[in-house]
């Protein structure tokens, strides 16, 4: 299954450009991801895949990334999020038509991490261009699978949406995100420091 989604935006006053290299800081100080944005044909390509030592590397796999193609359709701005081989930029020069790659992200507690990272970034162009989207190109199955299933996030288990609970493990299905007491800035489960501003975390 692959989780390729299209949305358009109204573009505004934004530029194609600006929109892309905001994305990749987002992913970059938000998301702790290692992040690249290069220019294509028909507008920028994002890539960002995980840190070594970050947690979404176990899941997206050292040689995959999240690549995000933004292109000008006229008043509106073409997003599409899929999974692709990361590229390296020395000496490619302009890219052309972006590939997306059905990496192994469907075994089940990667393919519901990657969707929700897939969320983040809808979200943010959302916010950042103070519009929601006109159009929306997604598989029905990726849709069915998120409304049909919550994955546990420490054991993989699949439950039902109305589950608050493992019901293999027990543990809590919908735990808030963590944030930093000094700085803010969201953090990992199981950080001990937050990679931000180093404070020691609760």
């Amino acid at each position: 299954m692959s989780l390729e989604t299209t949305k358009s935006y109204p573009l505004g006053s934004e530029s194609v450009q600006s929109v892309a290299y905001a994305l990749a800081k987002y992913l970059d100080q938000e998301k702790n991801m290692i992040t690249q944005t290069m220019r294509t044909s028909n507008g920028y390509m994002v890539q960002s895949k995980g840190d070594v030592n970050a947690e979404w590397t176990k899941y997206i796999g050292l040689d995959a990334a999240l690549t995000i193609d933004l292109s000008d359709d006229g008043d509106l701005l073409k997003v599409t999020v899929g999974s692709g081989k990361w590229v390296e930029k020395a000496g490619i020069g302009i890219l052309g038509a972006i590939i997306f790659q059905p990496f192994a992200w469907t075994a089940s507690i990667g393919a519901a991490r990657t969707a929700i990272l897939y969320n983040d970034v809808f979200s943010f162009i959302s916010r950042y261009l103070n519009a929601e989207p006109v159009h929306t190109d997604q598989p029905d199955a990726t849709v069915r699978y998120e409304e049909a299933q919550i994955i546990c996030p420490k054991c993989g288990a699949v439950n039902a949406p109305d589950h608050l609970f493992c019901s293999k493990c027990g543990t809590k299905l919908h735990e808030e995100p963590r944030h930093c007491t000094s700085c803010g800035a969201e953090v990992g489960p199981d950080d001990m420091y937050c990679p931000k501003c180093g404070t020691k975390l609760d």
